[in-house]
């Protein structure tokens, strides 16, 4: 009899990638998958479906399940926490009849954020004698705090941490996507080292190969520019915790007047930074709208480098997982990552360097510039060789699985 995997995760219908790679994998693996997400579009900010309930089979094997959850939100405030409690009150009432279309679960995948997922998720677990994991791929609340600054003693943040604690303790496992999350587990709660695990964000290298061989082209401007410069490139958000105004402020530090930049993407703080660049004289950067993700490893194949950067905050001391930096090094071109905390970057043995030192970072893209043909190459085979290890779908879907399976049946 062929077993179920439920994946619960609200923001799955905006965060495509990771849950729809791994139903893929756990698909090809023999298991009938059901991703239980909102029909409210997380990033669009509007419904995808007005049914109450919608299933949609993406694969062969893979079903999502759209409830349509409310109140509709347009701001992070009062009525996105309503939406939050509304989604998992209809997964409450409505799992048996998800049951009755996509099978009883043997496994329960509860990921947050929002952290509210895993009381719904236990309790589904609970009803059918299903494993229980507690996934997180970002620390609620601990985030609210470092992040967004939000008061550590707000009665959000206390709600947040009797949830997490709880979910923690009744979890038959627990995954992050942060490599060294598991020593902040084990500060808020105590369970064994060995119940926490690491499945990182990943990529499909298959994927971003087969893009390669495709037929799809690049925007005309963007083609073009990458064609007839010797370019770095950032792909993703312009937003104010990408640091693209100290990467900017360190390219205004370099004289060679061979090197370019692209930076690629849309976001609210796109305006400033294209007159900051203005205001520096940088007209060796050039910014392009947003591109469909599909066509990022074109972009990377014409690039000659690729460039990122964080604030360091205290929370990134439990690991990164940016899909960026995954894109970038599956492309096998040079990295230069700013951040002062591991990552997988430095990992593969690129640039990574100090946060906000402008000084450094004109230097390592002098460096990289100046690479021999053989010293590219060596930085391609090691980068290509670490996502081939730890960041290829597939490979983690294979991992996760063999996880659960350890865990015995509910």
């Amino acid at each position: 009899m062929t077993k179920t995997i439920w994946i619960l995760n609200q923001y799955a219908s905006h965060l495509e990638t990771r849950h729809l790679e791994l139903a893929r994998s756990f698909s090809e693996q023999g298991y009938k998958v059901a991703v239980i997400t909102s029909s409210f579009h997380h990033g669009k900010r509007e419904y995808m479906y007005d049914e109450k309930m919608k299933f949609v089979e993406r694969m062969p094997g893979v079903t999502y399940v759209y409830l349509h959850s409310g109140p509709p939100y347009y701001t992070n405030g009062g009525k996105r926490i309503l939406n939050m409690i509304g989604f998992c009150g209809m997964f409450r009432r409505l799992k048996k009849v998800i049951a009755e279309k996509t099978g009883v679960p043997s496994y329960v995948i509860a990921s947050s954020a929002p952290p509210f997922v895993w009381e719904a998720g236990y309790s589904c677990a609970k009803k059918f004698k299903a494993k229980f994991i507690v996934e997180f791929r970002d620390i609620w609340p601990l985030s609210l705090v470092d992040v967004q600054g939000v008061n550590p003693h707000h009665p959000l943040v206390t709600l947040f941490s009797i949830i997490e604690k709880r979910a923690y303790k009744r979890a038959d496992a627990i995954v992050s996507t942060m490599p060294h999350a598991w020593k902040h587990v084990m500060e808020v709660a105590d369970v064994p080292r060995e119940k926490i695990h690491w499945m990182a964000n990943g990529i499909n290298v298959a994927e971003a190969e087969a893009c390669l061989a495709s037929d799809m082209a690049l925007p005309a401007d963007l083609d073009e520019y990458l064609t007839n410069h010797w370019c770095g490139v950032y792909v993703g958000s312009i937003a104010k915790c990408e640091c693209i105004d100290y990467m900017l402020n360190a390219i205004a530090q370099i004289k060679d007047p061979d090197v370019y930049f692209a930076i690629i993407g849309e976001g609210k703080e796109k305006e400033s930074l294209q007159k900051l660049a203005s205001d520096l004289g940088l007209d060796r950067v050039k910014f392009f709208d947003a591109i469909d993700k599909s066509l990022i490893p074109k972009v990377l194949q014409k690039a000659q480098f690729s460039i990122a950067a964080l604030v360091d905050i205290p929370i990134y001391r439990y690991g990164l997982s940016m899909n960026k930096l995954n894109d970038y090094l599956a492309s096998g071109i040079p990295t230069i990552f700013a951040c002062s905390v591991d990552s997988v970057v430095k990992q593969a043995g690129h640039f990574a360097i100090p946060t906000g030192d402008k000084e450094r970072f004109a230097e390592a893209v002098l460096k990289v510039k100046g690479l021999t043909e053989k010293e590219r190459e060596e930085l391609k085979a090691k980068a290509q060789a670490v996502i081939s290890s730890d960041y290829d779908y597939p490979q983690i879907g294979r991992k996760y699985l063999q996880m659960m399976e350890q865990l015995g049946q509910g």
